[in-house]
């Protein structure tokens, strides 16, 4: 309903046959790492880097997982290909430097 302001709302696509992480996993783990900020943005947590970036693309920031990679979005551009373990400390470090 959008009543509730202030702080990082985290999305997620809701799975398919294309999802090829621990997609839950990796959207807790991200709920865990936005709860230190104060930003009112919506991060995104997406299951794959075909239609991911296309999802998220209502979102500030996100990130798409694929086969022991992933890809950092912005407003639905990918601006990084990277392992897959680098992905939470990448939007970690993006929400530090956060300018919007």
């Amino acid at each position: 309903l959008g009543l509730r302001k202030g702080g990082i709302e985290v999305v997620s696509c809701p799975t398919c046959g294309r999802t090829q992480i621990d997609l839950i996993g990796l959207a807790n783990q991200v709920e865990t790492m936005v709860s230190g900020f104060d930003l009112d943005i919506k991060v995104a947590v997406m299951g794959c880097p075909v239609n991911g970036p296309g999802e998220a693309k209502e979102a500030d920031i996100g990130i798409a997982g694929g086969v022991g990679m992933g890809l950092l979005i912005k407003k639905g551009e990918i601006i990084k290909k990277l392992p897959e373990d680098q992905l939470i400390p990448a939007l970690r470090e993006e929400l530090i430097n956060w300018k919007g």
